[in-house]
């Protein structure tokens, strides 16, 4: 079951060591300065919404149909999407009932999730398309990480997987030209995010990341998978969330997920690194073929599902 997102903010700790996971003062200072006093708005009220009911470990089927039933929009979609091929089962659904026992509840939460977050700084923009693309793959994969190896932390691995670059999306509505020209830069060059973004900026997106879960009051999990998952592997605790997410975002990227014409320079920068991911999760070579077999039909077929549920 999923933690709380919303956690307390006095006790922001970070799961994997202990440490408090806190933004300092100066580099908040400087994403404020760069990016503007107002670049981080409230979370929008249906955001919210979707993130409390997706998010509460103690909700059943019930509390969701129940929230489901108060939103007529929400409601609809949910029953077209039980009667799409991707869930029909021949007798179609006519109430709220039998789509949520046909979609089921993990489902469920995962395209609330895509919902909410796809009007997180909604830029009509190809690269927040390839971003938002790229959050996809990653939860998608991460969700077949965490099942082989946390089961326990599948719902955790997707919801971190949608979630660890929500700074990019940030940069990229507030600075929308200089940071295109930054992410074209490092994919050129051959660079992770973070080490592009530190040429142009005295921070990168996972501080910016940081700043959106400290405001929105973010849960310490996903609180530290958004600030850490770029750390070297030698600081990442085993098989923790954010090593499951971090690992899935490199495969996601060796693979060309969702990257259209920058496929090739993802996997040019990002194949060399499947391995250290796998050595980092313990996976013989045999179940890493299926792994990302699994990780690419997952994405192929589920992609356009997950796409059209948070457009809208």
């Amino acid at each position: 079951m999923l933690s709380k997102l919303f956690g307390d903010k006095k006790k922001r700790e970070d799961s994997a060591n202990g440490k408090l996971v806190r933004l300092p003062d100066g580099m908040r200072q400087s994403i404020v300065s760069s990016l503007g006093s107002k670049a981080i708005p409230s979370m929008p009220k249906a955001s919210h919404q979707a993130f409390q009911l997706a998010t509460n470990p103690n909700a059943d089927a019930r509390d969701y149909i129940e929230v489901l039933e108060t939103d007529e929009g929400l409601a609809a979609r949910v029953l077209k999407i039980a009667n799409s091929v991707f869930y029909d089962r021949g007798g179609g659904s006519k109430t709220i009932e039998q789509a949520v026992a046909v979609i089921g509840i993990s489902e469920l939460k995962g395209l609330l999730n895509a919902s909410a977050l796809s009007g997180i700084f909604p830029l009509r923009h190809p690269l927040r398309a390839q971003f938002w693309a790229h959050n996809i793959a990653t939860a998608l994969t991460a969700r077949q990480v965490a099942r082989q190896c946390c089961p326990s932390q599948t719902d955790q691995a997707f919801l971190g997987g949608m979630m660890h670059d929500v700074g990019k999306l940030l940069l990229l509505q507030q600075h929308t030209d200089i940071y295109q020209r930054v992410f074209r830069h490092g994919i050129a060059e051959g660079l992770e995010s973070v080490v592009a973004e530190s040429e142009e900026y005295p921070f990168n997106h996972t501080h910016v990341g940081l700043a959106i879960g400290e405001q929105w009051n973010f849960s310490p999990e996903l609180v530290t998978i958004i600030k850490n998952h770029h750390d070297m592997w030698r600081d990442i605790e085993p098989k923790s969330l954010v090593g499951i997410v971090k690992s899935s975002s490199i495969i996601a990227n060796s693979l060309g997920l969702g990257a259209g014409k920058d496929a090739f320079l993802l996997k040019r920068t990002y194949e060399p690194m499947v391995s250290e991911a796998f050595e980092y999760l313990g996976m013989p070579k045999p179940q890493q073929a299926v792994l990302l077999r699994e990780a690419e039909l997952s994405f192929n077929s589920e992609f356009e599902l997950y796409e059209s549920w948070g457009a809208g």
